[in-house]
């Protein structure tokens, strides 16, 4: 990738292969969360090592269905969920010498891993280094009691406490957290007081998320029933126009619309989804994209252990797929590379003349090839998307 005034210019880069392997169990399932997990306590999930042979008997299955796979370098790893971090340091240990196994790993692959507050600690950031993982998320979300509350979130006031601390002294320098707003109950000051704290702190990577109502959710089922109230829109709207600003000041590129980060610190794994790259997705509930085709997993984990791959594969269309993912970024791009590769002759012609539009607007610059949204198109941006995708 190039770089320009210190922001990547994304192209192209489909000859390597990412992994996503989803891990479904948590102590407690959040009332927001719309990802298939399972709320188990405490203790170690009781089937955890069944799980990791159904995770390796589905990436053969996968290299048997696809074998042009197996020639790719892996260049990304990202253990997701659900909370990973509940899983023990030895499954995920044997999992990676497994993945090495069976494929060539680039010198720089990132390794990640999704923590939740509540496991995170010096000692296991110690054991994550030394097996390999190289990238840490925290799922903070807020650090107002009433708000977690709200969420449906376990919380340890103690390791809350902590969280700052422990990241900066981490011997994993690519460190992250999440921070959600628009909370109902939670003002927006309380958010850029958590905020504030991080910043200061200096981590490398923010991803800031505004609350959605997600059908099929705790959460929207309470808001049906009145039993609570919707996310606050206008809080939303209001902090995220100002993150942009604020976060220049502190050195950080927004690079996609809720996600920011010190120059060389993004998140490559999650650039593969919104740059159309190739990925498997392991595990129950977990979507790849390979050679051109989808498939998703059963959101069942008992069924997958029993059943690993799903062989339904769903031809890919690059047109809808570039427009919902890779005009989601804010760092500039070289969109006809994009659009050369992947489009055919009609998608092309409609891509041109939309953005050629959005130009017009003054929504976007275009310049040798490199497509880059202006600040005015954010509030917009999921209109101006449908404008592109219809």
């Amino acid at each position: 990738m190039e770089l320009l005034d210190k922001q990547t210019i994304w192209q192209v880069r489909n000859s390597y292969l990412g992994v996503y392997v989803h891990f479904p169990y948590c102590f407690k399932k959040c009332d927001y969360c719309d990802f298939y997990s399972e709320g188990i306590g405490a203790a170690p999930a009781n089937d955890e090592k069944l799980l990791f042979q159904a995770y390796q008997k589905e990436i053969l299955e996968r290299k048997i269905h696809f074998p042009e796979i197996k020639n790719r370098t892996i260049d990304t790893v990202f253990f997701g969920g659900g909370t990973p971090s509940k899983a023990s340091s030895k499954s995920w240990k044997d999992f990676l010498n497994f993945l090495r196994s069976e494929f060539s790993f680039a010198d720089d692959t990132e390794i990640s891993i999704e923590v939740n507050p509540e496991d995170l600690s010096a000692e296991l950031l110690e054991e994550y280094d030394s097996i390999g993982i190289n990238r840490v998320n925290v799922g903070v979300q807020t650090l107002e009691p009433k708000g977690l509350e709200f969420l449906g979130r376990h919380y340890d006031s103690e390791r809350y406490g902590a969280l700052v601390d422990v990241l900066t002294h981490s011997p994993i320098e690519r460190v992250g957290i999440d921070l959600m707003y628009g909370i109902p109950g939670v003002s927006k000051e309380s958010f850029y007081r958590d905020l504030n704290l991080f910043l200061e702190a200096g981590l490398p990577h923010l991803s800031l998320y505004s609350l959605t109502l997600e059908k099929g959710t705790q959460y929207s089922r309470d808001v049906t029933d009145h039993k609570k109230r919707e996310p606050e829109e206008n809080i939303q709207s209001e902090i995220l126009t100002n993150l942009p600003v604020l976060l220049k000041e502190h050195g950080y590129l927004w690079y996609e619309v809720s996600n920011y980060a010190k120059p060389g610190f993004e998140s490559r794994h999650n650039l593969k989804y919104w740059t159309y790259e190739p990925y498997l997705g392991i595990g129950p509930g977990a979507h790849g994209m390979i050679e051109g085709h989808r498939y998703g997993n059963p959101r069942n984990s008992s069924l997958y252990q029993k059943k690993p791959s799903n062989t339904k594969y769903e031809p890919a269309d690059p047109s809808t797929e570039l427009s919902l993912t890779l005009f989601r970024l804010f760092s500039p791009f070289r969109y006809l590379d994009f659009i050369d590769t992947y489009l055919d002759s009609e998608s092309k012609i409609k891509y041109l003349r939309t953005i050629e539009g959005w130009d017009k607007k003054g929504l976007c610059s275009i310049e040798s090839g490199v497509f880059q949204w202006k600040p005015a198109a954010l509030l917009l941006l999921d209109d101006l998307i449908l404008e592109i995708s219809l």
